[in-house]
Parts: structure tokens; C-alpha cells; sequence
């Protein structure tokens, strides 16, 4: 390719990339703005999943970006993630039910007690499931939240969003982090806070843009 073309294709780049960023902190600002009141409330909606009762309820008195994180993108297999998830889900129930000790009897349960050192065992495999997800899909398991806690949470709204993306073709992902400033509170009390703006897209999905929540059940 000549260099008049490589040229050509920077050119035409350039314009698309820059719009995915403004799109995505357009989002970022008018979910903001909805918590403040400076905004229309229906911003709130913008979360995806949609917007929980607590953060319906959840405000701000003011924000500033102060700095955002190098755009986050992958594209991968979607059969291959479901997979792969699948498979950690199969490995954290059968971690849950050692871990409750918990064995069928006929109609009964039969409790057993779990030492520190069994419960690692049971849980290395699923350690190992949720490496190897990270490592497949860096960016999608970024966004699942995947090797913590609230990985496993009902809420967590990116289980949702896979549930409806169907298992063929490929999947896209970006992410967008910004740092948040907010001052709260009679003292005025500094705080610093990750706001994300993602987008999924499948051959059976687009998400949109949308705020990652972070509100009533974790945030980080």
C-alpha cells in the first residue's frame, strides 16, 4: 500500500475513533448531570441494566472529570466466552456446595464443617476458571467483573447483557474510565470515584452506550 493510502486510511480513522469518544463521554455527562439535577433525571436510565431503586435515589452536589484512563476495546469469539463463563459458573457452584458442605442424603442435607486449607481447594478451581477468562477475554471479564466478589452478584447486569447476545459470531467491546471529583458533604469532603461508559455489541445485541454501574451493590 502506497504511502498516499496508508495516509487515506488514517484520514478516515480518525473522524470514527473521535466520535466514539465523544458519544461515550457525552453519555458519562448527562448521567452526571442527571445526579446533580442539572440535568434531566431520566439520565439515570442510562445505566446499564437500567437504574436500581438506591440509584434512583442517589445524588450528587457537583463533579469534574479529572482523568480518564486509556480506552479499553477487544473484539472476540462469543461461543468461546459464553464457554468460557459457563464453565467458571459450573466451578463456583460445585466451590459453593463444598464450601457449605453440603451432601445429598436421600430428601436430607448433610452439613459438614470446611477448614481454611479445604476451603482454598475447593476454591483453586475456580481461581484457575476465572485466570483463564481474563486471560481469553481481558476486557469483557474487565467488565464482568470476573475473580471478584460481585462477579456473582444477582445484579451484576454484563450476565444480562450475555444472556441476550446469543452464542454465534463475534462480539465487540469498549470501555471508557474516567476519574470522577466530587466534593460532599457540610465539610465539603474530597472524593475520587471511577465512573465507566461501555458499549457490547453481538450480531443479536447493541447495547449502546452505557453507564457501568457501580452504585448500591459495589464500586470498584
Amino acid at each position: 500500500m502506497s504511502r498516499l493510502m496508508l495516509a487515506a486510511v488514517a484520514f478516515l480513522a480518525v473522524p470514527a475513533l473521535a466520535q466514539d469518544d465523544s458519544d461515550a463521554k457525552k453519555v458519562a455527562e448527562t448521567y452526571l448531570n442527571a445526579l446533580t439535577g442539572t440535568g434531566d433525571e431520566a439520565g439515570k436510565d442510562l445505566l446499564l441494566g437500567g437504574a436500581t431503586m438506591n440509584a434512583q435515589l442517589f445524588s450528587l452536589e457537583n463533579w469534574a472529570f479529572k482523568a480518564k484512563d486509556p480506552v479499553k476495546k477487544e473484539e472476540g469469539d462469543l461461543a468461546h466466552a459464553v464457554q468460557m463463563m459457563n464453565d467458571l459458573d459450573k466451578a463456583g457452584r460445585g466451590a459453593l456446595t463444598g464450601l457449605m458442605g453440603v451432601e445429598a442424603v436421600g430428601d436430607d442435607l448433610k452439613m459438614t464443617e470446611v477448614s481454611a486449607e479445604q476451603a482454598a481447594k475447593l476454591l483453586a478451581p475456580t481461581k484457575l476458571r476465572a485466570t483463564a477468562f481474563q486471560k481469553s477475554h481481558t476486557v469483557l471479564s474487565y467488565v464482568l467483573r470476573t475473580g471478584k466478589e460481585v462477579y456473582w452478584h444477582p445484579k451484576n447486569p454484563m450476565r444480562a447483557v450475555l444472556a441476550k447476545a446469543g452464542t454465534q459470531g463475534k462480539y465487540s467491546i469498549e470501555v471508557h474510565r474516567w476519574t470522577i471529583s466530587t466534593t460532599e458533604g457540610p465539610a465539603k469532603t474530597p472524593r475520587e470515584w471511577p465512573l465507566r461508559v461501555v458499549r457490547f455489541k453481538s450480531q443479536k445485541l447493541d447495547t449502546g452506550w452505557k453507564i457501568l454501574p457501580a452504585s448500591d451493590w459495589n464500586a470498584d
